[in-house]
Formats: C-alpha cells, structure tokens, sequence
C-alpha cells in the first residue's frame, strides 16, 4: 500500500516542503500518493528542475475536485532516460493497476473494480495522448514514414483501444460480468500485440535517431499531460 499525502487541509506555504520532505525520506523504489485540491503542475515543474532522472510521476486522478498523483524515488537515477525506459515503466505500471481490476471485477467487488479500472483508462489514455501528440510526430518527421510506417498502425489500434476502454468502463459501472470479461480478452489481446511492437519496435528506434535534447523534451512533455 502507497504512502497517502494529503495536503488539501494544509497551509498553501508549507505544501511543497512537505512534499519534498516525504519524497526525500522514501527508499529507492518506494512511492506515495499525492492528494491535492488543485492540479500540481507547478510541483512538477519543480520536481523537474531540481530531481530529474530521480522520479516517477504518474496522475491517477485529475480533478475536478480532487487531484491524485503517485510519486516514487526511482531505484536508480539516470538523468538521461531513454523513451523506451520510460514507456515501457509506464506499460508494466499500467498492466499492475489492471491486474487490480480484474481481481476486484472477479470477486464482484464492483466499487473498487470500477475505481481500479477508471485509473487504469487514465494512465493508458494519457500514455496513447503522449505518443500521439509528442512521440509519433518527433518519429514521422525524423523518419518520413506517416502513412505507412508504424505509426500509422499504432494510431489505428490505438482507435480500438479507446473504444474498448469506453465499453469496459459502461459496463463495469453497471456490474455487467459478461459484457465486461468479453471487452476485456479484447482489450488484452490488442495490448500484448501493441506493446510488443512499440517495445522492440517504435521506442528502440526513436532513441536511436532523436537528440538527449529532444529525448528529454518529449519526457518532460508526457509528464505534464
């Protein structure tokens, strides 16, 4: 269970050092959870300029009124982190938060299935957001390849992905067990193809042909959708 950090009750002044505080004192590997009644991007920009390489910064909710955020001290620093490092953590932390789900969802614990589940669309659809808008687009001007190249395959299961998404979520609210175990082979099916594609595939080859410069731009990008 991750550290809870709930700062909403607290002085705006003494937030940050508080924060900064716990993130201090967490053993590599370990995280908390961030509560907070605004959206933390200025935290952000601050754990970007003075801990980078040293962090993972990953939204679970985002408002209206409540915003969540896990922050964990990575078990190795490395300021220079590759693309593929870095989504393919997101994967495995994506693919942990679903496992959830359908443990709950296989208990008929509804409530937390559905909790589970909408964390899990978050992060996959913020993670579909960043390549699609950040990655894909560095990838096709570096290479040429727009209409026939792998990005244009990884936007159309990207399409199917959301769709299913949608599906699952609808049903999962109204504890549909059939509906949602048939949406979700689906969903698995499409992902284990997807991420192995972009794993050895699209990630290995941006790092190739992109600039420290322009690697670390698209990370700091993702990081604030």
């Amino acid at each position: 269970m991750d550290k809870i950090l709930d700062v909403r009750e607290m002085a705006p002044k003494e937030r940050h050092p508080m924060i900064f505080n716990t993130f201090k004192g967490l053993d590599p590997g370990e995280s908390f959870v961030l509560v907070n009644d605004h959206e933390p991007k200025p935290l952000l920009y601050q754990f970007q300029n003075e801990h980078a390489g040293e962090y993972e910064w990953w939204p679970l909710e985002q408002g209206p009124e409540k915003w969540r955020v896990e922050i964990a001290r990575r078990k190795e620093a490395a300021p220079e982190r590759s693309v593929t490092d870095y989504f393919q953590t997101d994967h495995r932390r994506l693919d942990a938060i679903y496992e959830r789900f359908e443990d709950a969802a296989a208990g008929g614990q509804w409530d937390q299935a559905l909790s589970d589940f909408r964390e899990f669309r978050l992060g996959l659809t913020r993670h579909i957001k960043a390549e699609e808008e950040i990655l894909f687009p560095l990838f096709e001007e570096k290479t040429g390849m727009i209409d026939a190249g792998p990005t244009f395959v990884m936007k159309m299961e990207h399409k199917e992905i959301k769709e299913l998404l949608e599906r699952i979520e609808s049903n999962t609210a109204s504890r549909n067990a059939t509906e949602v175990t048939e949406a979700r082979t689906l969903l698995m099916n499409i992902l284990a193809d997807h991420n192995m594609k972009e794993e050895h595939i699209l990630y290995p080859e941006s790092d190739s042909f992109i600039s420290d410069d322009e690697r670390a731009e698209v990370l700091k990008k993702t990081q604030l959708l």
